[in-house]
């Protein structure tokens, strides 16, 4: 298997922007200004290398930070190959079935999003790894280590000789961390999807869970709230349906979990937990919790303070209501 590793920078303005996405709206990261990429064996040799300047669309003018931290000018964005030609001139040379990797996960959703912004495929590519998940594999974090790809080159001891957030620089960068694992291995022990939201879920050893299951190609981050796919729930003790509270109470940005019954009063907590890998599809992980003594007590606490919370938003939206009258 070849696999490309790949970097990309990209402009943002000084206001969100965002765009439609069959319906929903989207907030867009980004717009791709460079990409770097280098074509790898499992061995982590170099096979062929690629390097573009693109011209945007969108964010025309290079915004002052990106200008700073790239090295790049406003010449080397009017200059550029334009944005949708650049884009395909990487998605031929790169292979429609190519396997990506990059440091950290924050490139391939840009890709995404800017392939659909252009009219080409945002379905590509299929697959792909985060290298920094490959390293701590078998480099684990110590205390005050830091996981920026040029910490990370440094704390190896590799070679520093060329500029960092130039794209084609940091991917050979990256390139030189995969020499440094075993490459094949972490690939073929990579998680899946559902994998890495089983691990996300389920991370209480002392817990019980159950039931896991896995939804996918969601556009709306709430959209597990009706559909009914995700809140079809049943009891596995007696195998009649669940209801849940009315309430969903928050773990983090992406987690949610409740409380339900079912007409036999047995109560399980459900928890969910949303990824969105691509950019623009929610994913789901959903799992039952049996409860404890502590967990209901921790739940009733949480829920109580957050129907205070509701209470008092409320109450502060009504005053300024009637104050604008």
């Amino acid at each position: 298997m070849n696999l490309i590793v790949f970097d990309l920078e990209w402009n943002i303005g000084y206001q969100t922007r965002t765009f439609e996405y069959h319906g929903v709206e989207q907030t867009l990261r980004g717009e791709i200004i460079q990409i770097g990429a280098v074509k790898i064996n499992e061995q982590a040799q170099v096979l062929d290398t690629f390097r573009i300047n693109l011209k945007p669309r969108i964010f025309r003018k290079l915004q002052h930070h990106i200008a700073k931290v790239t090295g790049l000018t406003q010449q080397d964005l009017d200059g550029g190959v334009p944005i949708k030609e650049g884009l395909r001139r990487f998605v031929q040379w790169a292979g429609e079935d190519a396997a990506f990797a990059e440091w950290g996960l924050d490139d391939v959703p840009v890709l995404k999003q800017n392939l659909y912004l252009v009219g080409l495929d945002d379905t590509w590519p299929r697959e792909w790894y985060d290298i920094q998940r490959l390293f701590l594999r078998e480099y684990p974090r110590q205390e005050g280590e830091g996981m920026t790809l040029e910490s990370v080159v440094e704390r190896l001891g590799l070679p520093m000789d060329r500029p960092f957030h130039d794209a084609l620089a940091d991917a050979l960068y990256t390139v030189d961390v995969c020499t440094r694992l075993d490459l094949e291995q972490g690939l073929a022990a990579y998680p899946t999807e559902a994998n890495q939201l089983r691990e996300a879920l389920c991370s209480d050893p002392e817990a019980e869970y159950l039931d896991f299951r896995h939804f996918t190609g969601f556009l709306d981050k709430e959209g597990f709230r009706t559909q009914e796919e995700v809140q079809n729930i049943h009891c596995p003790l007696c195998e009649e349906k669940l209801s849940p509270a009315e309430i969903w109470l928050k773990r983090g940005n992406t987690g949610y979990y409740t409380l339900t019954a079912c007409p036999q009063n047995h109560q399980w907590l459900v928890r969910i937990k949303l990824m969105r890998r691509d950019g623009l599809h929610w994913s789901v992980g959903r799992c039952l919790e049996k409860p404890t003594q502590q967990s209901l007590a921790r739940w009733e606490e949480q829920k109580k303070k957050y129907l205070i919370r509701l209470q008092k938003a409320a109450e502060k939206a009504e005053k300024e209501k009637s104050g604008n009258q």
